[in-house]
């Protein structure tokens, strides 16, 4: 696969937009769901989306900015 090519396939396989509960657990290595509401409640996590199955990729980012600073 030449230089091109490898362009070609990296920009048509974009990053997800959404996480699944079950993901944004394993991105922030814990084990319950409830963990996530305490965050939501006394750390301004972001709240899901869609009947709460579904985390905003990029409001995940902005608020593990938010963290680090």
């Amino acid at each position: 696969m030449n230089n091109q090519e490898q362009k070609v396939s990296t920009a048509t396989q974009q990053e997800p937009l959404f996480l699944k509960t079950k993901e944004v657990m394993a991105r922030y290595r814990i084990r319950s769901s409830a963990t996530l509401w305490k965050w939501r409640k006394e750390l301004d996590f972001p709240a899901p989306i869609h009947n709460g199955r579904f985390y905003n990729i990029q409001a995940l980012e902005k608020w593990d900015e938010k963290q680090l600073s």
